[in-house]
């Protein structure tokens, strides 16, 4: 995961996850990034395990109050692995842990991750119909966004980066606009230097009144909250200064959720947070899902994390099995 102090403890999904484990009497510990090792064939981690002062108080004090006892350990001797570190992924962090996959129950497995950390798995759903998901291209050739955008017609749409998080870097534009798209897909493209490619999408209507994001765990949507955009932006995400209401998934959500799960959960992606706009899904999360603590205020309060460590437990002891 990313560092301790990094936490926004009264926020962050991670610490309320960790602190649902504890109480549920696991041991946990923490490794970065940065922590993890391979040394004479065995995959190591330069692990900080979790002493808590404050257990049943609220996260805050949780987090402050906390004690770390430092090992290194062979991270195959653990039962379960949350995935938890923020993207872009660390392609080399992914492939020393792959070594140990098939001994560990990863959440979510490496494999899985590798295959679905960026924009690009949520685009294989694309059938061209904007059924399930808004018609998408990837490419870091500029005639082809262009093209791409006047053939279907498109009158709003969105340039993304295809490793962005939290909003950031997403750009709305109108078809009046087509004259600008060369030099924003440029900059994009080029940013770094050399050539990366892009995300063009139709724009989904509706997404102006924000969007929904639905908390999946091993398939099964277990809620939800509508994220409202901050005045004068077109980004729903909480880090983007959008807030968050209670939000009951209709019957075409769960249904489209579902749809979406049964693919997850045969590529092992336990935990996920699929966002929705206008029936469509816009954005699949899979490396560090948030919005637990966003849950939990908008539904008095809700505890959801215990429910989805719930879950992982009963799937890991089904696994085992």
């Amino acid at each position: 995961m990313y560092p301790w102090d990094k936490i926004v403890p009264g926020k962050d999904t991670t610490i309320r996850l960790i602190k649902e484990c504890i109480e549920c009497g696991y041991e946990v510990s923490l490794v970065t990034k940065s922590g993890v090792t391979l040394q004479k064939g065995k995959v190591l981690g330069q692990c900080q395990k979790l002493i808590p002062q404050v257990v049943g108080e609220d996260c805050v004090a949780f987090y402050d109050q906390m004690q770390f006892e430092y090992s290194t350990q062979e991270l195959k001797t653990f039962d379960i692995i949350f995935m938890r570190a923020d993207p872009p992924v660390d392609n080399m962090l992914l492939n020393i842990l792959e070594l140990i996959e098939d001994e560990v129950f990863f959440v979510n497995r490496i494999s899985g991750l590798r295959k679905a950390n960026n924009k690009i798995y949520a685009a294989f759903f694309d059938d061209g119909t904007d059924e399930i998901v808004p018609q998408t291209l990837i490419t870091s050739e500029v005639p082809l966004i262009k093209k791409f955008i006047e053939e279907n017609d498109f009158q709003k749409f969105i340039i993304k980066p295809l490793d962005g998080m939290g909003g950031k870097g997403v750009i709305l534009l109108e078809r009046s606009q087509l004259n600008n798209v060369s030099a924003i897909a440029d900059f994009y493209i080029n940013a770094e230097g050399k050539k990366k490619p892009i995300i063009v999408q139709n724009y989904i209507e509706g997404a102006e009144k924000g969007d929904i994001r639905a908390i999946v765990v091993n398939g099964e949507p277990i809620g939800a909250i509508k994220r409202i955009p901050a005045e004068g932006d077109h980004r729903s995400n909480i880090s983007a200064g959008g807030d968050s209401v209670k939000h009951e998934l209709t019957e075409t959500e769960l249904k489209l959720c579902r749809k979406l799960g049964k693919q997850l959960v045969k590529d092992g992606l336990y935990i996920c947070g699929i966002d929705i706009i206008n029936n469509k899904m816009v954005e699949l999360n899979v490396m560090s899902p948030g919005g637990v603590y966003p849950h939990n205020k908008a539904n008095n309060n809700t505890e959801i994390q215990k429910q989805i460590i719930g879950m992982i437990v009963d799937k890991y002891e089904e696994l085992k099995r």
